[in-house]
């Protein structure tokens, strides 16, 4: 009798028999610490059906069981584990001379994840690209030579969140024609577009040639589109494209010295590419041009730990044409990290020093009593003993004031010194001006 198979597997591979992975859990984090995630709660589940789950909801679960069950090495398991602590999805208890390993779900974090009100696509394309949506101004004609930085996939995206229609067949010039129609159609006006045979959007295809059929109006350079970075690379090493309008050097932009600095220190020529790229940075991070020159060292430091690299330079410039958009938000949460501690710590001295200055104007005020007349004196102080005794009964016969009177009368002085400058200013306001103290 022939096994009716589609049913044996549909039920072997039921829910209990599967550790799940949620999609928005897949598509928020990546599949290694999605996987991880989900086996976390399916062994919560299991301690909790079996009654073992501790009183405070955590459990145990060794590395080498995780191994076992996921199949992941020991740097899978090291880097999932820190993943989780850093998002705050589960805090591990190390107990027992720190050799057993205690998991305790952050269930509220994790519900944030899997109830958040964006689409599935929303969240895809957020991982996809580092970023929750490409912005894109499109207000003159030189917003359309940032367009061109965007990758062939990533206009796709954006025309597909705008609901902007496209074919299979369109191009990246077409893509970016339709955009420019979309968000502002006047500059189609200002600019005519070559025909590009534009599907370059992976790195392991070759150099293709590319026609020039048309210049942009008010002698604005051409707006043709490079198709590799091999291209690219070649028009870098020339160290300028040639200008179609043939703009007089003394018109152009003078580069940013500061920047172009930074270059050099890098040893990496400053070229227009690069500096297009770094101008677009710079604006991501508020014209901050110290947070800008952090992220160039950061990209650079990267590309130099990498093997059998032909030309640092042209990758250089292609790792900055595609923001990395995660190590923006490292940079700027240092930076605020950095302001915040810098501003706690001005604030703690701000207020030290407002301590000091009140103490000392006290300690003024009082040597300036002490030297009237132990008359005038015995006088005021009997007057502010009322009023604070008044207020603080409890204290007129406490041992510990009194003594405070007897032994250290200064101390005294100053325990009472609000009341005492309330008195002195009714009954002897000229006593504030001994010594110039007003």
């Amino acid at each position: 009798m022939k096994l009716d198979s589609k049913s044996l597997v549909l039920n072997l591979l039921g829910t209990d028999a599967n550790i799940q992975i949620n999609k928005k859990v897949l598509l928020t984090l990546k599949l290694e610490e999605a996987f991880f995630l989900s086996y976390l709660i399916d062994q919560y589940k299991y301690f909790e059906k079996e009654g073992k789950l501790r009183q405070d909801g955590s459990f145990y679960a060794s590395n080498m069981d995780i191994a076992l069950y996921t199949t992941f090495n020991n740097s899978q398991i090291a880097r999932v584990k820190k993943a989780g602590l850093e998002k705050e999805l589960f805090r591990i208890s190390l107990e027992d001379s720190r050799t057993k390993s205690y998991y305790y779900l952050n269930f509220d974090k994790i519900l944030e994840m899997i109830g958040t009100e964006k689409s599935n696509m929303e969240l895809a394309y957020k991982s996809r690209f580092d970023s929750e949506k490409i912005e894109i101004e499109m207000n003159n004609v030189e917003d359309i030579d940032n367009l061109k930085k965007f990758t062939f996939n990533e206009l796709r995206f954006y025309c597909k969140e705008n609901k902007i229609k496209y074919s299979g067949n369109d191009k990246k010039g077409d893509l970016i024609k339709k955009i420019i129609e979309f968000k502002n159609p006047v500059l189609l006006e200002k600019a005519h577009f070559s025909t590009v045979n534009d599907i370059s959007f992976t790195s392991e295809q070759k150099n293709r040639s590319l026609r020039k059929n048309a210049e942009l109006s008010n002698c604005v350079s051409d707006i043709s589109l490079t198709v590799s970075e091999k291209s690219i690379t070649n028009q870098e090493q020339i160290n300028q494209e040639k200008n179609t309008c043939h703009v007089h050097e003394k018109f152009k932009n003078k580069k940013d010295k500061e920047i172009e600095n930074i270059f050099h220190e890098l040893g990496i020529n400053y070229t227009d590419t690069n500096e297009a790229s770094s101008l677009l940075i710079l604006k991501q991070f508020d014209g901050n041009k110290s947070l800008l020159k952090k992220y160039l060292l950061s990209i650079h430091n990267q590309l130099k730990k990498l093997t059998n690299i032909k030309n640092l330079a042209a990758l250089f410039s292609k790792k900055l044409k595609e923001i990395d958009f995660i190590l923006l938000k490292q940079i700027k949460n240092e930076d605020e990290n950095v302001t915040k501690k810098i501003e706690d710590e001005n604030k703690k001295r701000e207020t030290q020093e407002k301590i000091i200055n009140i103490s000392n104007e006290q300690n003024k005020i009082i040597n300036n009593f002490l030297s009237l007349d132990k008359n005038i004196q015995k006088e005021i102080i009997d007057v502010a003993e009322k009023k604070y005794f008044k207020e603080f009964p409890e204290l007129e016969k406490n041992v510990v004031f009194k003594k405070a009177k007897e032994n250290t009368y200064f101390l005294y002085l100053k325990m009472l010194y609000p009341k005492l400058l309330d008195t002195l200013k009714i009954k002897y306001p000229e006593i504030l001006k001994i010594g110039d103290v007003i």
